[in-house]
């Protein structure tokens, strides 16, 4: 159910056991042939056709559009919240739904430069505004983040046909997902390799084999148009298995969520 469609009234029937799954994405730079939505269009995309899948599985709140894309900032179009901002925001619509008695949460993300700060937003959360202590926390709520290329990297990378490096930022994946839900936003004419190769084995490759170590790059500092990867190869037919395998793993993730097997 998409909470944007729903009265107070509708709400408030339902079972507060109920996950809330609230979807985190960008409004950033994605290169010269896919639109700066692309992050928000993807995540968004993916739950709609999980919601029609079965409609009174999950509650899911409108994609929180704005994240954290200052590495992007040097191209323009770029949008993004410090990391404060985010996780203020990202608490609070926690604490909206806990005030009004739900209490299983999927913090549900589209966009790479969010996860370090959503497994924060996690346990800010769980502990509650003011508790800095593990005996605060509270045991009536269940919160995870899930990034939904994390969940489903093993069936990506038997889909994938790009090289080690081809599925980054607006590479193979992302560019075949935007050309099965948004076909009309794809500047096919514009599409061409971009970015660096990994330096060395620490480093990261892309979606599917990022770096060991942490590190915080500039986005002109390794690609020049602001592409990471090969979207030369990607086809609507490949982003509708990307989407089916994508939407397969939060599925199931779920479920187990549902059954208290994690969070």
């Amino acid at each position: 159910m998409y909470l944007a469609d729903l009265t107070t009234t509708d709400v408030d029937k339902l079972d507060r056991r109920l996950p809330v799954v609230i979807p985190f994405a960008a409004i950033e730079q994605h290169g010269p042939h896919l639109p700066t939505g692309t992050d928000t269009f993807i995540t968004e995309g993916l739950l709609r056709r999980l919601d029609a899948r079965n409609p009174d599985n999950i509650l899911w709140l409108p994609v929180q559009r704005f994240g954290s894309s200052s590495h992007h900032m040097p191209f323009s179009g770029s949008l993004t919240l410090t990391s404060r901002t985010f996780l203020d925001t990202a608490r609070e619509l926690v604490e909206c739904f806990f005030a009004h008695g739900f209490t299983r949460f999927i913090l549900l993300n589209g966009h790479g430069g969010n996860q370090a700060l959503l497994n924060v937003a996690v346990q800010e959360a769980r502990l509650g505004a003011g508790n800095v202590t593990a005996d605060g926390a509270r045991s009536d709520m269940k919160i995870i983040h899930a990034t939904y290329w994390v969940l489903a990297a093993e069936r990506f990378g038997e889909i994938r046909e790009s090289a080690p490096g081809g599925m980054g930022h607006a590479g193979e994946m992302e560019t075949s997902v935007m050309l099965a839900l948004h076909p009309g936003l794809v500047r096919t004419d514009s599409l061409e390799p971009d970015g660096e190769e990994q330096r060395c084995r620490f480093d990261h490759k892309d979606m599917l084999e990022p770096g060991q170590v942490g590190q915080f790059r500039l986005w002109n500092e390794w690609s020049t148009k602001g592409v990471i990867g090969d979207p030369t190869v990607a086809s609507a037919e490949k982003g509708e298995l990307f989407i089916e395998a994508a939407v397969d793993s939060i599925s199931e993730l779920i479920e187990e969520f549902k059954a208290g097997r994690i969070g």
